[in-house]
């Protein structure tokens, strides 16, 4: 059986399956380059079937990762809920002012009955969206099943990771804005993969809509610069407490009645609002580190409340806010869990994984667990030379054919050049993992200042993260147990030892000396497990500084046009093309 899922909406993607196995996922960005393109995901559809050797009409069924679908018109109007006084919308506005005013307070019916007739409104928009674009790709007449937005998320985090045939039963956690409603759930696994959802946490308490709020309270994007709100709060003075204690500590917390519930105090889809009356005047960077402290602390008591209530330890986690790798690196530390396994790329991207797995399990069928995240498309150096002779390439740079280019590479990085790797099937997901990527040597603070002032052009408080071997995973991570966590996908963090330190200088947050790991192991890539063993034989480093290959604002490359472009329009003076070597000379 044939499947294809969608995730329509904010960051579209698209994934197929045959008879239990993922077999690709790509997002749509990929395709129209715009970061976290909510399009519908035709192009991405087109291009995994494509890669399969299939055509549309092999699909047997269509999925959905979610139960309500929004155009990308609608979407806008529910990302508005955090950020109302700010809304595009001027009758929003208007509404918004109405509603926290007399007329709110004293019929606040009529308000909450507006809101369900948009949603209704914007829902059956969805419908139709979903059905033209069906139809207007071929599909119209394929039967289509809608799942749960959070039993995506959870199915895609234990399906993809859980062993096969794991006995022991584990707690799944979503986290997330929201979804279908809900903003957080727990679930049961039992010993025989038997599903129990135990609680599950209004949209009205949001955790997640509280830390996007916050990230546009300070002037950035919501949405995909929650990252550098955790990036900014380690540079915080201790008296960022102060600031935790009075706009944050009392807003949410665990309800007393079920603590593996949040209950807020007021509706955090207006705590935009909220930081509007009270927080202006803090400093910037005591709000980030309040806004941190709130989450770790919360989810940190969540989990705990979670395990003492059922006796299970294994856990695993899904949806966008445990993209948060400071979270991560709290929730591995508890000596109540005794095995974590964060999804990576666990934001909406991962919806689709989540809607395979489940939809496949509940036909009898017999999953299997990802074997790694390079799930994208790949290019053979036959096409790389049909695109270098099309865009006259050698006119422009210098090209050299090497027959071993991961050596050359290595060797490349050990002079302390940077370069730019392209190499097989693209990582899926926001993290580059070695095969879209930008590499250098950790060792020099010269290689972060090159990559971020020539290349990346990132604020300068975010850190790069290290590719490492696994063989120095626990040389350079304190507390490292990969029986615990295995920190293959730049998912959690670690603190640094003396000797990380010294030698992933570039590579680690300098604020407070953590690293985003991924640990290399060569089973998942070979080719680039190589590089980095090449490297450590020519500088006595086991890792390399690694960051997506991508320009500012840009999703991160797949094609060999993507990486052309970032080459052409940056200081990026090496490019590993396939094969192929484009130097600037």
């Amino acid at each position: 059986m044939k499947f294809l899922a969608l995730q329509l909406g904010h960051n579209a993607t698209a994934a197929i399956m045959e008879d239990g196995c993922i077999l690709g996922v790509v997002s749509q960005e990929k395709f129209d380059d715009v970061k976290n393109s909510s399009v519908f995901p035709a192009d991405a559809a087109q291009a995994l079937c494509q890669r399969q050797g299939w055509n549309f009409s092999d699909i047997d069924h269509i999925l959905l990762s979610s139960r309500f679908i929004y155009s990308p018109q609608a979407f806008e109007t529910v990302t508005d809920r955090a950020c109302r006084t700010q809304s595009k919308n001027p009758l929003r506005r208007w509404g918004r002012l109405l509603e926290r005013g007399h007329v709110g307070r004293l019929f606040p019916g009529i308000f909450a009955q507006a809101r369900t007739r948009l949603r209704a409104r914007q829902r059956k928009q969805g419908d139709a969206y979903v059905s033209e674009n069906l139809s207007a790709c071929g599909l119209g007449h394929l039967p289509v099943t809608r799942i749960d937005h959070h039993l995506c998320h959870a199915r895609a985090a234990y399906h993809g990771f859980a062993e096969p045939g794991q006995s022991e039963p584990a707690l799944v956690f979503t986290l997330d804005g929201e979804g279908d409603e809900i903003s957080s759930t727990v679930s049961l696994v039992d010993g025989k993969g038997g599903w129990t959802r135990l609680a599950s946490s209004p949209v009205e308490s949001s955790l997640g809509w509280i830390y996007s709020a916050t990230t546009r309270f300070l002037g950035m994007k919501m949405l995909e610069h929650e990252y550098k709100v955790m990036g900014l709060a380690p540079y915080a003075k201790s008296y960022y407490l102060d600031t935790y204690e009075r706009l944050f500590k009392s807003v949410i917390d665990l309800d007393p009645a079920d603590p593996m519930v949040f209950r807020s105090r007021l509706n955090t889809a207006y705590f935009y609002d909220y930081l509007v009356e009270n927080a202006v005047g803090e400093r910037f960077d005591n709000i980030a580190a309040a806004v941190q402290h709130l989450i770790e602390e919360r989810v940190v008591a969540w989990i705990r409340a979670s395990i003492a209530r059922t006796g299970v330890r294994t856990i695993y986690t899904g949806g966008g806010v445990f993209m948060n790798v400071k979270l991560n690196k709290r929730i591995q530390e508890m000596l109540e869990v005794e095995k974590v396994q964060f999804l990576p790329s666990c934001g909406d991207e991962s919806l689709p994984i989540g809607a395979l797995y489940h939809f496949s399990a509940e036909q009898g069928m017999e999953t299997t667990p990802l074997s790694n995240l390079y799930l994208g498309m790949a290019y053979s150096d036959d096409q790389i030379v049909a695109f270098l002779d099309q865009e006259n390439i050698r006119d422009k740079f210098s090209v050299e054919f090497v027959p071993d280019i991961d050596r050359r590479v290595a060797e490349l990085l050990a002079q302390r050049e940077v370069v730019a790797r392209f190499a097989d099937r693209c990582e899926w997901g926001a993290r580059s993992l070695g095969n879209r990527a930008l590499l250098a040597h950790p060792s020099f603070m010269e290689s972060f200042y090159t990559v971020n002032d020539q290349i990346k052009a990132r604020d300068f408080w975010m850190p790069f993260a290290p590719s490492i071997l696994d063989t120095h995973a626990s040389r350079y991570l304190k507390g490292f147990d990969p029986a615990k966590n295995a920190a293959e996908h730049m998912i959690t963090a670690y603190d640094a030892t003396e000797t990380g330190v010294q030698d992933l200088r570039a590579a680690l947050h300098q604020g407070d000396h953590t690293l985003r790991p991924q640990v290399v192991n060569q089973k998942a890539n070979p080719r680039y497990y190589d590089v980095i063993s090449h490297f450590a034989e020519l500088t006595g480093v086991g890792a390399l500084l690694n960051t997506s290959l991508n320009l500012h604002g840009r999703p991160l490359v797949a094609t060999p046009k993507q990486a052309m472009f970032t080459f052409e329009n940056s200081g990026l003076r090496n490019l590993a093309l396939g094969s192929y070597l484009v130097r600037k000379i």
